[in-house]
C-alpha cells in the first residue's frame, strides 16, 4: 500500500477517534457506559449468589475471612483487628446467643458505638440467622423505646456507654420482657462489673463458649428480600421506623458502589459515619470489605484530627457526608491536609459551593457523590474529576436514560405538597432544570426492591404512589426535590414536606412538635426546618403560640426536649407567634416561615427570636444573625 493509499484510513481513523470523542463529551457516553458496567457486574453476582444459595451477606465476611484470615479488617485507633479475630470472637459471642435460645429470623436489637465490638455483635447475630436491628445511638425515652417495641425483640445488647440512656426504658423493657446485656468496648477486655440495669457480657463469661465456625445450615436457604438487618430512619409520621435492608440490597451495594466509585482491593478506607446508619455500615464498611480494602474506623469526626488521622493511617479513601466537608474547609491550615495519599473520596451531601474549594485545598483528584435512601430501590452516582458536573448527585446521560428509565422527576403542589395531575388523573414530569419529587418505579424483577418499613403498613403506603404515568403503576417516593440537566446531571434542591435534614439526620417535624405540644404553656407549635447561611442541612426552628397568660423557663424546657428527642431534633431556634395561620385545607402554614427561616430583616419584630445557647435558650439579635451569616457560628 503506498503513501496515497494510507492517507484515507489514517483520516478516517482520526475522524473516527474525534467522532467519538465529541460523542463521548457531549453525551457523556463513557461515564454511562462505566456505571452500566457497574450495575451489571451487580446484578450478575447477584444471581451467581442466588444460584449458589449464598445470598446471605454474611458469605461476603465469611469468604474473605476464609481467604486472608491474617489480613487486616479494620484499624481502630492504633491497634489491628485481623478477620481472624474479628471471626474468632463473634463465633463465641453467636454461640452466647444461641445458649439464649435466640433462633433463626429472631431479632435482635443493638446499639454501639464506632468500635470492632459493632463488627462482631453484628456478625454474631447474622451468622446464627436472626436479625440485627441497629439502634441509632442518640436515642433515649420514647423512642427508643418504640425502636424496641416495632422489633418485638427477645434481647437487646447494648455498649455500657449507653446505660444512661438505657436506663430510661428499663421499666418499659420488663414489662415487655426483653432482656437486657451490655457488651461494648468496657467489656471487650476487662472484666466489668453488672451494671445497675443489666449483666455485662465479660471475658471470663465468653471464654466458656466455642471460637470455632457455626453452622453453614444457620445462613442457607436466605431469599433475597429477606432482611439482612434493620436499620431506623425517621420520617413523616414522626417517630423511626424500621427500614428493611434486603440482602439482596446489601449485596448489590457491595459491588454497585465499589466498582462505581473504584474502591480497588487493599485500599484504606476510612470512616467517621455511624456504623448504626447505611452510610456507614453499607456504603463505608461493606464496600470496603467487597473491595478487599481495611476499614480505618473513627470513633466520630474531627476535623482537628481529621488529616493526621489519614497520613498517619496512610488512606487511600474516605467516605463523607457534606456537613463535615464543610467543618474541614472551615478550619484553620493544617500542615497535613495535603500531604496525605487519599486518592478518592465518595459520599453524599457535599454542596456544590463546597466542592471546588474541597478538591482544590485539599487536592482530592476524585469525587464521588452519590444519592441514595436506606429504603429506596435505586441509587444515582456522579464519578467527578474536573469542574464538569460538580456539584451534582448523580448523572444519568442519554444513553442511560434509554437503558434505564425507573428514575424520574414529577411536578408537585408546592402548598398540598401531593403531585400535580394531568387532565387523565396521571402525573406529570418536569422539564430540564425544573425541580421536582424524585420518584423510583418499583420493579418486582429487580434485584432490589422497597419493601417497606417493619411492622409499619401506614408509613409503607405512603412512600408508594400509583397511576403515576399509566393505570396501575406503582413509583416510591424519595420525598426529596431534584432539578436534572440537559446533559444528564440531578442536582439535590430540598426535601418535600415536614422532613428535614440536620446533622447528616432526617427530622420528623411531627415527632418534635408533638413533644412541644404537651409542655405546660405552649398552646400550638409549628415546626420547620430553617436554612441556615455557612450550614449544610435546616436548623429544627419552632413557631410558638403561648398559652394566655403563660412564660416558658428556657432551662426547663430544654431539659424536657433532651429527654423526649433526639439532640439532633431539638429545636435551635424557637419564634414565638401571637397565632397560627393555617391553610385553606386547615394544615400549619409552614412555607412562609421556611421562607423567612432566621433572616430578622424578613421577620416582624412582633415575633421574637431565641436560639440555643448550651443547656438554654437566648434571644436572637442582628448582631447574632450577621455572624451566622459571615460564617463565624458553628451551630
Amino acid at each position: 500500500m503506498g503513501s496515497v493509499d494510507v492517507l484515507p484510513v489514517v483520516a478516517a481513523g482520526i475522524g473516527g477517534l474525534l467522532g467519538s470523542m465529541y460523542l463521548d463529551a457531549k453525551l457523556l457516553l463513557g461515564k454511562d457506559l462505566h456505571q452500566l458496567r457497574s450495575g451489571a457486574a451487580a446484578t450478575i453476582a447477584h444471581k451467581i449468589w442466588a444460584f449458589q444459595d449464598k445470598l446471605h451477606f454474611y458469605y461476603r465476611f465469611r469468604e474473605k475471612a476464609k481467604a486472608n484470615p491474617n489480613k487486616i479488617f479494620v484499624l481502630f485507633e492504633g491497634r489491628e483487628y485481623t478477620f481472624r479475630q474479628i471471626e474468632k470472637a463473634s463465633n463465641r459471642l453467636a454461640y452466647w446467643l444461641l445458649a439464649q435460645n435466640i433462633k433463626r429470623n429472631d431479632i435482635v436489637c443493638m446499639m454501639h458505638q464506632n468500635h470492632p465490638t459493632f463488627f462482631i455483635t453484628l456478625l454474631a447475630i447474622s451468622k446464627i440467622g436472626a436479625v440485627p436491628s441497629l439502634i441509632n445511638t442518640n436515642l433515649a425515652d420514647d423512642s427508643l423505646l418504640h425502636c424496641i417495641k416495632i422489633a418485638n425483640t427477645k434481647l437487646f445488647i447494648f455498649d455500657p456507654l449507653y446505660e444512661p440512656q438505657v436506663s430510661t426504658i428499663t421499666e418499659a423493657t420488663k414489662e415487655l420482657n426483653v432482656r437486657l446485656v451490655a457488651y461494648g468496648e468496657a467489656t471487650q477486655e476487662a472484666e466489668l462489673a453488672p451494671l445497675a440495669i443489666a449483666p455485662t457480657l465479660t471475658p471470663s463469661i465468653l471464654s466458656r463458649f466455642s471460637e470455632k465456625d457455626t453452622s453453614e445450615a444457620y445462613i442457607k436457604g436466605f431469599e433475597a428480600n429477606d432482611p439482612a438487618y434493620l436499620i431506623y430512619t425517621s420520617g413523616t409520621t414522626g417517630m423511626p421506623k424500621a427500614a428493611i435492608s434486603q440482602h439482596a440490597r446489601v449485596n448489590f451495594a457491595m459491588v454497585m458502589y465499589s466498582n462505581t466509585a473504584g474502591v480497588q482491593k487493599d485500599d484504606r478506607v476510612y470512616c467517621v459515619l455511624p456504623l448504626y446508619h447505611s452510610s456507614g455500615l453499607i456504603v463505608s464498611s461493606s464496600v470496603c470489605l467487597y473491595a478487599g480494602g481495611t476499614i480505618v474506623l473513627g470513633r466520630k469526626f474531627s476535623a482537628s484530627r481529621f488529616w493526621n488521622d489519614c497520613v498517619d493511617y496512610k488512606v487511600d479513601v474516605f467516605t463523607y457526608i457534606g456537613e463535615f466537608c464543610r467543618y474541614l474547609l472551615s478550619q484553620p491550615h493544617h500542615p497535613q491536609e495535603r500531604n496525605h495519599n487519599v486518592k478518592l473520596v465518595y459520599g453524599n451531601g457535599m454542596r456544590p459551593d463546597v466542592w471546588e474549594r474541597f478538591r482544590e485545598r485539599f487536592n482530592i483528584p476524585k469525587i464521588c457523590e452519590f444519592y441514595a435512601a436506606t429504603e429506596a430501590p435505586t441509587s444515582l452516582f456522579n464519578v467527578n474529576t474536573g469542574e464538569m458536573g460538580a456539584g451534582a448527585v448523580g448523572l444519568r446521560g442519554k444513553l442511560f436514560r434509554l437503558v434505564r428509565s425507573e428514575v424520574q422527576l414529577i411536578k408537585i403542589d408546592p402548598i398540598t405538597e401531593e403531585p400535580l395531575r394531568d387532565k387523565n388523573g396521571l402525573c406529570v414530569k418536569c422539564d430540564f432544570g425544573e425541580q421536582g419529587e424524585l420518584i423510583v418505579r418499583i420493579d418486582v424483577d429487580g434485584p432490589i426492591s422497597f419493601d417497606g418499613y417493619y411492622k409499619n403498613a401506614g408509613a409503607t403506603k405512603k412512600k408508594i404512589l400509583s397511576n403515576v404515568f399509566v393505570k396501575g403503576d406503582n413509583y416510591f417516593r424519595s420525598g426529596d426535590l431534584l432539578k436534572l440537566s440537559s446533559e444528564g446531571y440531578f442536582y439535590f434542591g430540598d426535601r418535600v414536606g415536614d422532613t428535614f435534614r440536620w446533622k447528616s439526620e432526617n427530622v420528623a417535624t411531627t415527632e418534635v412538635a408533638q413533644a412541644l405540644g404537651v409542655y405546660p404553656g405552649v398552646g400550638e407549635a409549628n415546626v420547620y426546618g430553617a436554612l441556615v447561611p455557612n450550614h449544610d442541612g435546616r436548623a429544627g426552628m419552632a413557631a410558638i403560640v403561648l398559652k394566655e397568660g403563660s412564660t416558658i423557663d428556657f432551662k426547663e424546657l430544654y431539659q424536657y426536649l433532651r429527654k423526649k428527642l433526639p439532640k439532633y431534633a431539638i429545636p435551635v431556634f424557637i419564634r414565638f407567634v401571637p397565632a397560627m395561620e393555617i391553610t385553606g385545607t386547615f394544615k400549619q402554614q409552614k412555607v412562609e416561615f421556611r421562607n423567612q427561616g432566621i433572616d430578622l430583616a424578613k421577620i416582624p419584630e412582633t415575633d421574637p427570636i431565641y436560639w440555643l445557647n448550651g443547656d438554654t435558650y437566648v434571644p436572637f439579635t442582628k448582631e447574632d444573625y450577621g455572624k451566622v451569616n459571615v460564617g463565624k457560628v458553628k451551630l
